[in-house]
């Protein structure tokens, strides 16, 4: 599931901006709607955002699959010289 990053900004205000990790696009949407509904000024802007984990996940899954086939080519290549005799 991609979660979402919520990036609340106030014009005025503090001058700096709050980001919080939203665990959906739904639950950042609506949380966005509730600050906008306590005050018009405060800019927010939900952002799609990617697990980390789950992509350094799937890179290492593609490396092994990646690893699997290698080790598949050169069994293919050279596992099946047995015809050469031994010293």
């Amino acid at each position: 599931m991609i979660k979402a990053l919520l990036i609340v900004s106030a014009l005025g205000g503090y001058g700096g901006g709050h980001t919080t990790e939203m665990p959906s696009m739904e639950s950042c949407l609506n949380a966005r709607t509730q600050i906008m509904e306590q005050d018009n000024s405060i800019k927010t802007l939900c952002v799609p955002s990617e697990d980390e984990r789950e992509k350094l996940e799937e890179f290492l899954l593609i490396l092994l699959n990646m690893v699997d086939m290698m080790k598949e080519r050169e069994n293919d290549r050279f596992g099946s010289r047995t015809d050469q005799p031994a010293n």
